[in-house]
């Protein structure tokens, strides 16, 4: 009697764990190319960070070694660093629900030109803040200020994530926008900074300037770089068929700029010319029983004559004329 049960929760377990894998798969398969494998480095380094801090030391955008070292890598390494699981939690969550569908629209290679790109920017106008500010104040710790006692403190995705977010409110800068689900409603043109405001109180009154340099570029993006920085079609197709990019056309949620966010047409017109002639010869006569409109016979096969048919269709085309000259003159008789 007690084996049974184990024998159940072993199938049910069992079970559940192939259901959690199938929905990976498919969720997985899914994903566009870049959103896909930016999320997965992101989630593996996350985990790894936990065995040792020397990932996150290394690869965040510490301005102190971006600048005075020439550790330039840190620039565009950082957008992979996220230190915090809630933080972690919702920069992914805010990250596929508004960039799965701009990859979708303008294709996988120019999305990823413009994801650095403006990683780059963000990262430079934000080192260049903290060396201002630490000049003007004559302490180089500022150009330090990631480093914390529990390790680095990086944020992530969220300095791109505020820049979309400032790109999309000047879009419409007039629209009502809701602060999450408070009852607060602002004109879109103030979310960004409204936002940044709030984020500050919650880290009680700490001021961080990777995001204030996310939505400041923002801005720039919206007034004065609008089409000065704009990859243009003609270099990202060139770009998909070079040697460096060709090996992604043929991996799955690759999206190609030729074609983006639609599925392949067949275009084999011998195989749909085929399919229609099969259905035609595939047609058969009724065979059934029907019933005269206002009568109650029954119309049966043996009741037809078929060999009247070709007669009286003949004898149709023959006398169109006639046909049209009768109802001519009953119009006008009515």
């Amino acid at each position: 009697m007690s084996s049974n049960p184990s024998l159940s929760e072993d199938f049910n377990g069992s079970q559940m764990c192939s259901d959690c894998k199938n929905w990976l798969n498919s969720f997985l398969d899914n994903l566009p190319f870049f959103i896909k494998w930016f999320m997965i480095i992101t989630l593996f380094f996350f985990l790894l960070n936990f065995f040792t801090v020397y990932i996150a030391f290394y690869l965040a955008n510490i301005p102190y070694y971006t600048i005075y070292q020439c550790q330039f890598w840190r620039l565009i390494t950082t957008a992979f660093i996220t230190t915090g699981l809630i933080n972690l939690i919702f920069s992914l969550l805010i990250f596929y629900r508004y960039s799965i569908n701009t990859e979708k629209d303008i294709g996988t290679i120019k999305y990823m030109l413009n994801f650095f790109r403006n990683c780059l920017f963000i990262q430079i106008i934000y080192s260049l803040i903290t060396l201002l500010i630490s000049l003007i104040i004559r302490n180089s710790i500022l150009m330090k200020m990631k480093l914390t006692m529990g390790g680095v403190h990086n944020d992530g995705l969220w300095p791109i994530l505020m820049c979309e977010i400032t790109l999309f409110c000047l879009s419409n800068p007039e629209r009502d926008m809701r602060f999450f689900i408070f009852p607060c409603v602002f004109k879109a043109k103030y979310y960004p900074l409204i936002l940044f405001g709030i984020f500050t109180l919650l880290s009680n009154f700490n001021i961080d300037f990777e995001i204030l340099s996310g939505i400041a570029f923002g801005f720039l993006c919206h007034y004065y770089l609008k089409n000065k920085i704009e990859f243009s079609n003609q270099f990202v197709l060139k770009l998909e068929n070079s040697f460096l990019c060709k090996w992604m056309k043929n991996k799955k949620g690759f999206i190609s700029i030729s074609n983006p966010g639609s599925p392949e047409i067949p275009t084999n017109l011998e195989h749909i010319t085929n399919s229609n002639n099969n259905n035609e010869n595939n047609f058969e006569a009724f065979k059934g029983k029907g019933v005269t409109v206002g009568s109650n016979e029954n119309i049966t096969r043996e009741n037809v004559d078929y060999s009247n048919l070709a007669s009286r269709n003949n004898s149709d085309d023959m006398n169109s004329t006639d046909s049209k000259l009768e109802l001519n003159t009953t119009t006008s008789q009515v």
